[in-house]
């Protein structure tokens, strides 16, 4: 087309498109789309100044880049009449800016309403995708009003062909994308692809709504003076695609960063926290990773074969028990922070002047010293990186996961898995969250969604079996509401123990949150005389003889106390269907009531219950299939009830950790360089790990199952348990408290032991005069007759 038929009045400029310039403009418009998903992907809740600065952020990415520039660089590949440049299209810089500022504040509205929940309802998409296709419209409508030197002219099928294409493609893409992103099933290329069909909604309604316009009234008096060329626009474009791209890049990055260290720290001890909110959803960042923080590269035993943290070790339960007295432990971290940073400012010095080897491999005999500084060191941080005080940190899971990162087959062919152990453990603070408190951490950067959504991932990034974790983290929730000490009242309790090969003991507890050991609550609450005579008969009976004796003449005599009979009947029938026959005929009853930590302090007895018990000792190969039951070390499982709420554990502890912080200070003032054959390779232990074990160094097999006796060592005091089978059963009688029980002796080693229930069922089982011990080779011996 001449120039004269384009002055003329009310012609039409022939329209011609470059190829290049289309297909850039579709680029520029993923990069946007992308992004704006990836930004919108970390959003956890509608509050907060993080997830303001993400809806935001994704708007103006959305609306400036996906939007704006797509349309801009687009209109680049139009080219009018025979391409002469004094006829091309000039831009308004006022309809310019208002085009780009129109669509970020619609879009804003857009994402705020699709909201951060767990699960977008399809009202809430449906609003958000009519109010994104909107401002994909009105972008482009706005735009055209800023062509300065022609007047344009669209053609009514195109305009509503563009609407319906930008309404349901933009519906379509954010529909998969929070569909996606409810049931954590999103990746990388899952956005990537999303961000493509968004991409994809915004090019098809603006070449649709391309192909329909019609350019008149070329407006010679217009100059590039005050207006915008094609090429200006460009520049300013691939300028904001640019700052996308770079957002997008600094997103890769920090993914990339979360999933090396997730991988390093399979190969650590690593301590993690697990917040459940009060729907039991747990706490995740936003790419399904638990917070955690590294306590040391691994843990280093004593020996050789002990250097795993597990949860009988020492300790392990010495962290236990921190965990409960975090208010405590907090006050004297800045002074184990300072030991660690002074230890490895020493060990740095001892090797720069070659006094020690960096390769020495020697083990250490004091690492649970170090370890226990680590620990707490590595809570604060957790603390501070969930952004809680440490008070509010949790209790420590009583359970370690192993945890094995795998190797590549190029590492495995050069043989280096069998030179560097991909062994690490995890240990887990619990805790439930109120309300208020979740709505704060989703503030914050977190979100909550169903242990089922998120196991399969968490389980590949942390290298452990799905199942297991799965398993482990409905555990935690339950453990995490519940104390597990026992309902107000009065139980008739099972207390099982099994030997193992190492010679310690299991004992069998409940799982979930209720009683702590397998129990049948009776309906009566406090004990009174008449039932301590009944229950006085049945001293050192298995449950079948007891039952018999319930039901026979004899105790129906018992007239004040028939209900308590019938409770009792139906509580042991209830207990003897619960568990194994074997066991059942192994154990023994005991007339002796026990008293326990209740969760309520409602009745008359304050925090206390009533514990009816039978006991049993097993064989090694003891099992119980009933999947309500599991086998706990004895050592934890007493721990866990002397640190259970109404057992007062804090001024122990306190006590103890004073003396810790006393010696360990005593042992820092005193140390010269004399010393360096204790103090540096102590310091190294938290370097790396020692792979030779000590000339004569032997384990040091003590039993876990009773008391507690701590022995002091330069720096710090550990916790040893000892055997001491010092209860004795006397000859029975009634008494007006407790009824028919036996008199008993408890030593207690050191200051820091404190006697609970636990340790009066050990006592009982191991009572000379009633034989508990289970025979399983032969029948249970019961009365030819019951008087």
């Amino acid at each position: 087309m001449s120039n004269a038929d384009v002055r003329q009045y009310g012609a039409n400029v022939g329209v011609s498109y470059l190829a290049g310039y289309i297909f850039l403009s579709y680029v520029v418009s993923v990069m946007g789309c992308t992004t704006t998903l990836e930004l919108l992907h970390r959003r956890t809740s509608r509050a907060g100044l993080y997830n303001w600065y993400l809806l935001l952020t994704s708007s103006i990415t959305m609306g400036g880049i996906g939007i704006w520039c797509m349309h801009f660089i687009g209109n680049r590949a139009i080219v009018l009449g025979d391409g002469e440049p004094n006829i091309q299209i000039l831009y308004s810089m006022t309809f310019t800016g208002v085009s780009f500022v129109l669509p970020v504040i619609v879009l804003l509205t857009a994402f705020y309403a699709i909201g951060a929940s767990e699960k977008a309802g399809y009202l809430r998409i449906l609003t958000g995708g009519i109010l994104t296709g909107s401002s994909v419209c009105g972008m482009h409508y706005v735009g055209q009003l800023g062509i300065a030197n022609y007047r344009c002219s669209y053609a009514a099928g195109n305009v509503a062909g563009s609407a319906i294409i930008a309404v349901f493609a933009s519906t379509a893409a954010l529909g998969v994308f929070f569909r996606w992103r409810a049931t954590w099933t999103d990746s990388w290329w899952r956005r990537g692809l999303c961000g493509c069909f968004l991409a994809a909604a915004v090019s098809g309604m603006h070449w649709t709504a391309a192909v329909g316009t019609t350019y008149k009234e070329h407006d010679e008096s217009m100059r590039h003076g005050g207006q915008l060329s094609r090429s200006q626009t460009v520049i300013i474009c691939s300028v904001l695609a640019c700052a996308a791209c770079g957002v997008l890049s600094a997103c890769a990055i920090a993914a990339g960063g979360s999933h090396r260290r997730s991988r390093s720290r399979a190969q650590q001890l690593v301590l993690t926290c697990a917040f459940f909110d009060p729907e039991g959803r747990v706490m995740v960042t936003p790419h399904a990773h638990l917070p955690s923080r590294k306590i040391v590269d691994r843990y280093i035993g004593r020996t050789f074969n002990d250097d795993d943290l597990t949860r009988t070790h020492p300790a392990f339960l010495w962290a236990f028990r921190a965990s409960r007295n975090w208010g405590l432990v907090k006050d004297v971290i800045p002074f184990m922070r300072g030991r660690i940073e002074s230890d490895e400012a020493m060990m740095e010095h001892y090797i720069s002047k070659g006094v020690v080897s960096d390769q020495d491999t020697e083990l250490q005999s004091n690492f649970d010293d170090l370890f226990k500084r680590h620990f707490c060191v590595a809570a604060q941080d957790l603390a501070d990186e969930v952004r809680q005080p440490l008070p509010a940190l949790g209790m420590l899971y009583d359970d370690v996961l192993a945890t094995t990162a795998p190797y590549s087959r190029f590492s495995r062919a050069m043989g280096y898995s069998r030179l560097r152990a991909g062994k690490g453990q995890l240990l887990f603070t619990v805790r439930q969250l109120k309300k208020q408190e979740a709505t704060r951490m989703a503030s914050a950067g977190f979100r909550f969604t169903t242990i089922e959504n998120v196991t399969s991932i968490m389980a590949r990034r942390m290298h452990v079996p799905t199942s297991a974790l799965g398993g482990h983290l409905r555990d935690m929730r339950d453990y995490a509401t519940s104390s597990r000490n026992y309902e107000p009242g009065v139980h008739l309790i099972s207390f099982v123990m099994r030997p193992t090969i190492h010679d310690h003991f299991e004992v069998l507890t409940a799982k979930g949150i209720g009683n702590p050991l397998p129990s049948v609550s009776l309906p009566t609450k406090r004990l009174q005389i008449h039932h301590l005579e009944l229950i006085a008969h049945m001293e050192g009976w298995a449950i079948s003889t007891c039952l018999d004796w319930l039901k026979s003449d004899t105790a129906r005599s018992y007239k004040e106390v028939d209900e308590f009979r019938e409770q009792m009947i139906r509580a042991m029938s209830e207990m003897s269907s619960a568990l194994p026959p074997d066991v059942n005929a192994a154990s023994k009853f005991s007339a002796r009531p026990l008293i326990a930590p209740c969760r309520s302090p409602n009745i008359a007895d304050g925090q206390n219950c009533v514990l009816l018990p039978f006991c049993v000792v097993g064989s090694l190969d003891t099992q119980v299939s009933n999947p309500d039951f599991t086998f706990t070390p004895l050592r934890l499982f007493r721990v866990q009830q002397q640190v259970n709420d109404g057992v007062a554990d804090s001024g122990g502890f306190a006590k103890e950790l004073g003396q810790e912080l006393f010696y360990s200070n005593v042992r820092t003032s005193s140390a010269t360089e004399s010393d360096i054959t204790q103090v540096a390779p102590s310091t190294k232990s938290t370097r790396r790990f020692w792979q030779r074990k000590q000339p004569g160094s032997e384990a040091q097999n003590v039993s876990q199952e009773s008391l507690a006796d701590k022995t002091l060592t330069p720096e710090i005091m550990v916790r040893r348990e000892v055997k001491v089978d010092v209860a004795k059963l006397a000859e029975p009688t009634v008494e007006s408290t407790l009824g028919r029980h036996a008199s008993h002796t408890t030593v207690v080693a050191g200051d820091m032991a404190s006697n609970t229930y636990v340790d009066e069922l050990y006592n009982l089982c191991y009572s000379p005069g009633v034989r508990l011990r289970p025979d399983f080779s032969r029948p249970s011996t019961r009365p030819s007759t019951v008087t």
